[in-house]
């Protein structure tokens, strides 16, 4: 019974995590060789401010590049956040 857990920011709607949970079976069934219904999936919404990376909370502004190079925009991360 393959179970997995996804933390994601919170802010995302009821259909992109139903979307995300059929995706997640869907591709886990087949590559376990086990049913749909045995795949659990939990999608957990954590706020900005209670996740953190590089030593900075995602909520805080990002700062700009030394080099003056573009920042990148991250999956709904803040600017500068590499993918």
């Amino acid at each position: 019974m393959p179970v997995v857990t996804v933390d994601w920011w919170k802010g995302n709607d009821r259909q992109k995590r139903a979307d995300l949970v059929d995706e997640l079976t869907t591709t886990l069934a087949r590559i376990a060789g086990c049913p749909r219904e045995a795949v659990t999936v939990l999608v957990r919404d954590v706020e900005q401010d209670h996740w953190g990376r590089g030593g900075v909370l995602a909520d805080a502004p990002a700062e700009e590049p030394a080099d003056g190079s573009p920042r990148t925009q991250g999956c709904r991360g803040r600017p500068g956040t590499p993918l």
